[in-house]
Formats: structure tokens, sequence, C-alpha cells
């Protein structure tokens, strides 16, 4: 505060800039930063700028030129200081004043005089660069003063002193003009032109005081292709064509933004793009060209002419390119290099279809160039930049040909069967390259490196499902031969590659039988003994790749039961291999849900081997969680129900044996260890207690085997003899449910403190919901309601188990229609009892949302169990809370509220006393709600809430006659938050919602209305 108290002067200012460059204390910095920042504020600032830019200082001259900026961006409204008297360049005095046009004059005076004086004084181009900047700032808030500006800074170069830009004649020959400027004058008037273009496509041209300025700019397009005309000659340095192609593209954005409203400006541009695609073959000139053109090319392509496509296209296939298409397939490729493959896509990318579709030659030899992308040197997205976009540009090739050619009629499209050859030349260079390297060079790249190629390998799946359409069933042959080819070799980077690239191709031949042959010689191969075998060298990742090949071609498993034992055995042998745990485990699971009833006589069989592995110890968790949800989809498969059920309780005693470890294990020391197998679990429990650890292990398997009993969705249900298929079994049954509630709940007696603990628990109660048939974890109505009313406000998240009893609710429509009033009374009894002890409604606003959402499906079920309920107080207070969370801030369970109203208001019942029970309650609850609404309405709420709740405000006026009156009290209570709205404001608001009779423009009225109340400067942010 002291130092900002000091007076300014230019020694103070010159010091503060010279130590940002001076290595300190960076604290030191970033006050003098800070200083400088409130310097540029005071009514000094300008008179400083002025001497610092009349001083040698580079440093202080760019920092006078920014202070200009600045001043001119923040107080452009009034400009600090008056004219002086003084010969040219006058010294600005400081003092305070509304700008006038003599003011704003000559400051631009000013700004000139010093732009053209800095590029004989800097070193760099620093200083002039700023200058350039600060009158394009000029230009943005002063442009009515500054008309045909580029002839102006022009003629001021040239003559080396100020003209007024009024005195300027029409008649001048700009072209003349131009050609009297030096490369280094004419590099300043494109500096200059390039800033303010750069700064004008940036203004928001839909607002009525940039119209003048719009039109200003449109005039200058003449003078600017003139001054860009001379810039690309090739008589010019190369810096100077360079500096055109940069004003040139701002010119071009420009364009773009406008070219809605004004071809002249585009015909304009259009006329230099020849001059552009001239330049490429320079030396000097090909980066800003080749840039520019690639711009254009993806984004502008309507600036080009036929003629210009033309004139590309040949210089595309000329010696010339040859030579740069040499230099980019090199390994030591420069930026230029891939410049010019970018180059080329983005033509390839424009002309797609003249390329797929002509006879030309050159189009052909530009589709082998585009090819040949593919195979440039350097692994894709670590060493090659330019692999991913080439395939990008094959795939969207690919698909457009997928559009239009027509494969049963060749003769409608005669141009196919050479694209054709040109797509599966890049598959096929494409796949090559995806090959990952040897373990020694892979070892040595990093995370980027890693990430980057695994993404280019999705995107040539993504080429490789494209190409299906036009080959696939070549496509797949071609790679199961390639595998062949691979095992025969023992190539097993090859190997994996080939695997990848088919299994890629899982998704387009899913229920494709026609491919099984081809897909029969892979799996019927030496494949599956070669990997199960101890013996060799092949990679972990080549061996992980091929059971995801088994794991996506499922389908063909259940088509060829006689493939799916050796796939299994391969499997099962994989799992004795930590490193390949996950994999096998992973695709066990996805074979045996897919092929269950081909497997469910196995089912005993699956039993042993996972005792087996358990005795082992060579599973981690959640491999054990997939291995036993595998067998427990084969057991749900098994149609005799007392095998089945005899399977699901062997699965179920080797979750109680974990459950009993994890209640030991509570009993030990924290520090004790995690008594699992695996590195992964060792990993994954860093901050987990043992008992914790294998708790969740235990609730995890016990969710893997009630999943995997889960029926199918694409099973039939035989309406006629599931019932009789269960009854000899209920006893059977009920010990399982009993096994299943046991486990649950010592679980959640020993670690029902965990949240994550209460997830997975309510997850098990899931499992059986959307079951129609008895099961295992079609756990019994009772035994779900009973274990739920267990809970209480003092478990971790209530919430959670609110949420179970809203999908327990929801699936009771599957077990027919018992007697269930007295599960409903329960259940509605206990959610209320866990609201009453919230301190207020937002204290677990997820408790309060689930508790909302219950009772509101339990109205459409059984209205009486609300409106009939004893102690009626607990009615009453839910009404009453759910009006206080109307009048909250929480969003969720505000909405939830206002379906709530929504559904009440609206019950139509044939049931004898509910309608007579609703509008009683409604008589009390009534005016209450209107409050509620109208204090929303009225500007409390946020705009995302409206629609929700104009839902109950229609079915109040649709069906309650009253509810008229109540809103108008309620807009006239004391409560009603806004005074910006009359009394014949909300009475007008009340008459139109009455009018629309709960339609939908309700939502709207209702928007304008919460608009008025919040008043109406009020931005659409809520």
């Amino acid at each position: 505060m002291e130092d900002n108290a000091l007076p300014w002067s230019l020694d103070r200012v010159e010091s503060l800039i010279s130590s940002l460059y001076e290595p300190g204390d960076p604290d030191a910095i970033a006050k003098a930063q800070a200083l400088l920042a409130a310097f540029q504020s005071t009514p000094q600032a300008w008179a400083l700028a002025h001497e610092l830019l009349r001083k040698p200082d580079e440093k202080g001259r760019f920092f006078g030129a920014l202070t200009i900026i600045v001043k001119l961006n923040k107080e452009r409204h009034a400009l600090p200081y008056a004219p002086g008297t003084v010969s040219w360049p006058r010294l600005i005095v400081c003092h305070s004043s509304l700008l006038s046009e003599e003011n704003a004059q000559e400051l631009l005076e000013h700004l000139i005089g010093w732009y053209g004086d800095s590029f004989d004084s800097s070193n760099g181009p620093l200083v002039p660069r700023k200058l350039s900047a600060a009158l394009a700032t000029f230009f943005l808030h002063f442009h009515h003063l500054w008309p045909r500006f580029i002839r102006h800074v022009t003629i001021c170069l040239i003559s080396g002193k100020y003209c007024d830009p009024f005195s300027i004649p029409s008649s001048v020959d700009i072209a003349s003009l131009f050609d009297r400027l030096d490369p280094v004058k004419l590099k300043a008037v494109l500096w200059v032109v390039t800033s303010i273009m750069e700064d004008v496509v940036r203004v928001d041209w839909n607002t009525g005081s940039r119209l003048n300025m719009y039109d200003s700019v449109v005039l200058e397009v003449s003078d600017a292709t003139a001054l860009l005309a001379n810039g690309l000659t090739e008589s010019q340095p190369s810096e100077v064509g360079n500096d055109s192609m940069k004003c040139l593209q701002s010119w071009i954005f420009f364009a773009q933004k406008i070219s809605s409203r004004d071809n002249h400006v585009v015909s304009h541009l259009r006329d230099l793009m020849a001059s552009v695609i001239e330049s490429l073959t320079s030396n000097y000139r090909f980066d800003t060209s080749a840039e520019l053109l690639v711009d254009v090319l993806s984004t502008y392509p309507a600036l080009l002419s036929d003629d210009h496509f033309n004139l590309l296209a040949t210089l595309l296939v000329s010696p010339w390119a040859d030579e740069r298409y040499r230099c980019l397939l090199q390994p030591d490729r420069g930026f230029d290099s891939v410049l010019f493959g970018q180059l080329l896509l983005a033509f390839g990318e424009e002309k797609c279809q003249w390329l797929m579709q002509s006879d030309d030659p050159r189009s052909r030899a530009l589709l082998s160039k585009l090819c040949g992308l593919l195979g440039s040197d350097g692994y894709p997205a670590t060493e090659n930049s330019i692999f991913v976009p080439a395939v990008e540009f094959w795939s969207t090739f690919t698909e457009n040909m997928s559009d239009v050619v027509h494969l049963d009629n060749p003769s409608r499209t005669p141009w196919a069967d050479a694209a054709l050859l040109h797509v599966q030349e890049a598959v096929s260079m494409a796949c090559h390259k995806i090959t990952y390297p040897p373990s020694a060079e892979l070892s040595q790249w990093d995370a980027s490196d890693r990430s980057g190629f695994s993404d280019a390998r999705k995107d040539v799946i993504d080429l490789l499902q494209s190409a299906y359409a036009l080959c696939g069933h070549q496509l797949v042959s071609t790679f199961s031969g390639l595998i062949l080819s691979a095992v025969d070799d023992s190539a097993w980077l090859q190997l994996e590659t080939a695997a990848f690239c088919l299994a890629g191709l899982s998704d387009c031949a899913t229920d494709d039988s026609r491919l099984d042959q081809a897909l029969k010689t892979v799996f019927g191969s030496s494949l599956f003994s070669i990997l199960s075998s101890p013996d060799n060298d092949i990679p972990v990742r080549t061996k992980q790749t091929c059971l995801h090949l088994v794991e996506q071609y499922t389908e063909y498993f259940e088509r060829n039961i006689p493939s799916l034992a050796p796939a299994l055995r391969l499997l099962f042998t994989m799992l004795g291999n930590s490193s390949m745990v996950a994999s096998a485990s992973r695709t066990i699971l996805r074979l045996c849900s897919s092929c269950r009833y081909h497997l469910h006589s196995e089912a005993y069989g699956f039993l042993h081997e996972f005792q087996a592995l358990v005795e082992r110890q060579v599973l981690d968790c959640i491999s054990s969680e997939r291995i036993l949800a595998s067998i427990a989809s084969i057991a749900q498969a098994v149609p005799d129900a007392h095998r089945k059920y005899t399977t699901c309780s062997k699965l179920l005693e080797f979750i109680e044996d974990d459950s009993a470890c994890a209640k030991q294990l509570a009993q030990l020391q924290p520090s004790t260890k995690v008594p699992c197998y695996s590195q992964r679990c060792m990993e994954n429990s860093a901050d987990e207690s043992p008992g914790l650890h294998i708790a969740l292990k235990t609730l995890r398997c016990l969710i893997g085997v009630g999943k995997g009993f889960q029926s199918p969705t694409e099973s039939a249900i035989d309406l006629d003899v599931g019932k009789a298929s269960f009854i000899g079994y209920d006893g059977q049954l009920e010990r399982l449910h009993k096994q299943i509630m046991k486990i649950i709940m010592d679980i959640e007696a020993a670690f029902g403190s965990n949240t994550e603990i209460s997830e997975l628990v309510c997850a098990v109660l899931r499992c059986g919901f959307s079951e129609s048939e008895p099961g295992p974890f079609v756990l019994g109505l009772e035994d779900v309601t009973c274990f739920l009313v267990h809970h209480n406000e003092h478990v971790p998240r209530p919430g959670l188990f609110v949420s179970a009893a809203c999908s327990f609710l929801s699936s009771l429509h599957l077990r027919g229609k018992p007697d269930i009033q007295e599960l409903y009374t329960a259940l509605l009894l206990w959610v209320v009892r866990l609201l009453r002890q919230l301190p207020n409604p937002e204290h677990d606003p997820e408790l309060s949302q689930n508790s909302i959402d219950f009772v509101c499906r339990l109205l459409a079920k059984s209205p009486t169990t609300l409106l009939a309920l004893q102690p009626a107080t607990e009615a009453e207070f839910f009404f009453l809370f759910t009006i206080q969370v109307l009048d909250g801030s929480e969003p969720l369970p505000k909405g939830a509220a206002a379906e709530f109203w929504a559904t009440f208001t609206a019950l139509k019942s044939d049931q004898s006393g509910v309608s007579d029970a609703t509008k009683q309650a409604m008589e009390t609850l009534g005016p209450l709600l209107c409050q509620s609404l109208a204090r929303n309405v009225g500007g409390r709420a946020s705009r995302s809430e409206l629609d929700k709740l104009s839902e109950p405000i229609k079915r109040l006026l649709s069906r309650y006659p009253l509810a008229k009156e109540w809103l108008e009290a309620g807009l006239n209570h004391s409560s009603f938050p806004s005074g910006k709205v009359t009394l014949e404001q909300k009475a007008l608001f009340v008459k139109k919602l009455v009018s629309l009779r709960g339609s939908r423009a309700t939502n709207q009225i209702v928007r304008d209305f919460w608009l008025s109340s919040r008043g109406s400067n009020f931005a659409y942010a809520s």
C-alpha cells in the first residue's frame, strides 16, 4: 500500500521495468508487476508512456506501447490529455478531459510516428510489433477517425511525416504507392494490417455499434489485395512474402466470419490464392504458404476455385512434390516434411470424391502417395506424427466410399474396383505399422508414448471397421491367415498384431455365421496349445491379446461348441499365471455367460476347478469374483432345480469362508498384511485394513454370483411351467436365502460404518429385484423389508438404503400381487422416521431426495398407504417436509418434491375414499403449497428448476377450483421474495395460468414471470 501511495516518476517506472528482467526473488518480481499494472491505471500513465517511447531502451518503449494499449482499452471514452503545442512528436500533457476528435487524431499521429521510428531504432521486432498492436487497438475504438488506414500508413511511411488521413485523395494509385515501399517499410505496413485484422476478427459483429467498423474494414479490401499481391511476388524477400501470407490469413479469417454478408471480400482474396499455391515451391516460403493452404482446405475450401484445385493437384504430383514426399517418408523428417504431409491430407479430405471416382492419372498418383503415408518411418504417435492423420483420412475415404458404392451392381460404380485396391493397401500398411516394438525398445517409451501408440491402434481398428462394409469376409480371412502364419513362424509380435486386428472386427461380424470357417482355422489350430505351453517365450501382451480375441468372438463359440472346451482349458491354464489371471478370468466370465446353456452339465466340474484354484492360492480378489460369477451363470442354466441350488450353495460356501476370514481379520491389528495372492490386491488395498479388504471382496463375489443367477435378458419365460418347477425346492431356496442374508448381516455387523460396504450390500439386494421367477437372490419380501427398516439414521448413508427400497418397490409387480399393504406401511413409516431425524431438510440431500422419490413411487401403487397412514402425524410431517424442501436450494431433493406434488395433485383412483382424502388434505396443504410455489416462481428458484416447478402448478389449476385463490394469496403473501412485480402483474400472471389450463405454454409464462421478479436486467445465468 505504501508503494502505491508514492508519486509516479519516469525514473521509478523505468526502475520497476528493469527489475522484471533481472534475476531475483519471484515475490519481488510479482510485486513489481502489480505496481506497474497499478501505474497503468493512473492519469500520469499517458505522459510517462510518451516519455518511455522517446527513450532508447527497448524494454521501456515496449512497456510504453503496452501502456497505450491498456489506456485505450480502459479509458477510450476519456483520454486524459490535451493537445500540445510543440512540433511533432508533441508532448502529451497530462490533463483530464473528455475525448475529442482532436485528442484522438493527435494520438494517432504520435502512434504512427513512434511506429515509423521503431524500425530504425530497434534491434528486433519486439517494439514495432507492440506498436502495431497499439495502432490496431486504436482502430478498434476510433476507426471512424482513421479512414483508408492502409494507404494512410503507407503514405506516412514513404514520406517520413504524418498527414491527415482525411486529406488523402481517393484517386491515389495505390499499386504505385506500394512499389515505392522498400522491404522494411512494406513489412511495416503488413504488420499494421495484420494486427488490425487479427483484432477485428475477434469482434462481435452482431452488435449495432460495430456496423460502421464493418464498413470501414470492407472498404480496405481492394487496398489490402493490392498490398498482398505486391508482397507475394517472387522478387520480394522471403521475410516479406511470409509476412504477406500471415496478413492474408488474417483477411481469410475475416472473410470466413462475414462470408454470408459480403462476397466482395471473398472474390478479392480468391484472386491471391494462385500466388499462394505457387509459393509452395519456394523453400523460404513453403512453411507459411503450406500452413495457409492447410487451413483453407480444412476450414474454408470455398475460397478456392476449380482452377486452384487443378493447379494444386498438378503441383502435388510434380517432381518437386516427389522429392518432398521422399523426405517425408525418411526417419529424419523435419517440420516442413510433416507439413507437406498435412497438405496432402488436407487436399485429400477436401477432394475425397474426386480422388475416389476420377480416372485422372493425378488422382491415382495422389491416392498412392496418401496410402504411402501409412508406411512412413517410425512408430505411430511416438516417432511418426503423420500416421494418425493418415489413418483418419483413409477411414473417411472408406466410409464415403461405402456410402456410394453398389456392391450388388458394380456397373453403377465402375471406379469402385480401383478405389477398393487402394483401401485394401491402406488397411494392410496401417495394420503392419501398429506392431509393438521388441520389449527392450518398448521399455524406453514413457507413458505419453504408450498412450499415443495405443490410441493409434484404436484408430486403425476404426479404419478396419469402416473397410469391413466393403471387404468384410476377405478381411477376416486375411487376418486369420496372418495369425496362422505368425504361429508357424513363432513371430509373436506379428501374432499379437493380427489377433488385435481380428478382435477389432468382432463388432462387425458378431452374428455372421458365414465367417465361421475362417475363424475355425484359428480357433481349431495349434494356437491354444502353443499359448498354454510353458515351454515358449511368447510375450505376455501377445497372450493377453489372444485371450481378448477369444472373448470378442463368444458368439462363434456358441455356434461351434466343439471349440468351446479347448478355449476354456486354455483359459483355466492361464489362471495360474499372475500376469494373465486378469485377462483369463475376464474372458472366462464372458464365455460362460454367453455359452451357459452349453456348459451347464459341467457345473460341478467348474466347482472342483475353482476349489483347486483356491487351494493353490493363485487368484486375486477380482479374478475370484469373475470365476464365481462364471460358475453362477452356468448354474443358472441348469434345468434341474436341485442341482442348480446345490451348485449355488457350494458357491456361497466359498463366500462364507471369506466372510469368516474378514471377521477374524477385523479383530487383528490394522498393520496386518492383506492375505491375498496378487500384487494387484496389494496395490488396490493400500488404504484398507485387511479385514475390510476381504469384506469388500466377499460382497463383490456375492454380487457376482447374484448377477450370474439373473436370467439372461433374451431368454423366454414359460409362464405355465415356471411356478411348478420350483415347488419342490422351496425349502432349499429358503436355506439359500438365509445363507445370503447371514453373509450380508455378518459383514454389516463388523464393517457397517464403511460407506462402500453399504453400497455393496444394497447391490446384493438389487440382484433379485429384476427377476420374475423364484431364485437364490430373489429374497423374501418380508426378509428384504425387515432388513431395510433395520437401518436407522446412524448408518453412514441412509439414503442408499432408501434408494434400494425404491428399487424394491418398483420390482414388486414381478412378484404377482400378494397382500403387501403391511409391507408398504412398514417401509413408509421407516422412511418418515429417517426424515424426522434430520436437523433440517437440506442436511442430507441424498436421503431427502430418495425418500421423496420412494413416496412418489408408492403413490402410484397404493395412494391409501400415505393417505390413511397411522399415526396420521407421520403423513402430515411428510407433506410439510416436502414443502420445506421446495423452499430449499438443493436441486435434486427440490426436483423430487416438485414431482411428488405433481403426482399427488393429479391422483385419480377407483379406490373408495382416495379422492375424498386427497381433497381433504389439499384444503389444508393447498394454500401452503401455493405459497411455496409462488416464492419459487417469484425469484427464489433457479432457472433450471422452473420446468419441474411448473408441473404441480399445471395440475393444481386443472384439478382444484380453489387453486386460483391459493396462488393469488401466495403471490401476495408477505413471504413473496420480490418487490419488482406489481399487484397488477401478479393478477395478470394468475389469469394467464388459468386460461392455459395446464398446457405446455404454462412453462413459458412461469419463466417470464420469474424473469420479471428477478429484474429485467437479470442475465441468463441463474
